[in-house]
């Protein structure tokens, strides 16, 4: 026997189907079948029970939702707030906060250094162009290029 005749043989009578595959009812789609299985499960639950099941739910809500409002008030717990895909208590956010200062900080020192780094070579490079100026004016009108070494050009 196929793997699709085991499939077919094996679906269940209470769902609408004969041991050849095919639907007990004649002409009855897969939809009518499925309608078919509701009624029979909503004839099986009654009413009553329905709204009890509500009524628990409900009130187990309710009893979270108070036990979680004395632990604010209480201070055992603190409200968190949702920012984006996280969500962080007062002190997280602050300490989050103060992470990200101290990393904006050293950033700024960083590029402060490299500023006066790069100053300090302008200012050695600006030097050496007027030294080597005032040495073309004394060696007899060489050009300020030819005496400059390479590697401050």
């Amino acid at each position: 026997m196929s793997d699709y005749a085991q499939i077919t043989n094996n679906r269940p009578a209470a769902a609408g189907y004969t041991a050849n595959g095919k639907s007990a009812k004649a002409g009855a789609g897969f939809g009518d079948v499925l309608k078919s299985q509701e009624n029979r499960g909503a004839q099986e639950k009654p009413e009553s029970a329905e709204k009890a099941a509500d009524g628990d739910y409900r009130r187990q809500i309710q009893e979270h939702m108070e036990e979680m409002i004395d632990r604010i008030r209480h201070g055992t717990i603190q409200p968190k707030i949702a920012i984006g895909a996280q969500e962080y208590t007062q002190e997280e956010w602050k300490k989050l906060l103060e992470k990200f200062d101290d990393a904006e900080e050293e950033l700024q020192e960083q590029i402060r250094e490299e500023i006066e780094k790069l100053k300090e070579q302008a200012e050695a490079k600006q030097i050496a162009e007027e030294e080597a100026q005032e040495e073309a004016l004394r060696s007899g009108g060489k050009k300020a290029v030819d005496i400059l070494p390479q590697s401050v050009l």
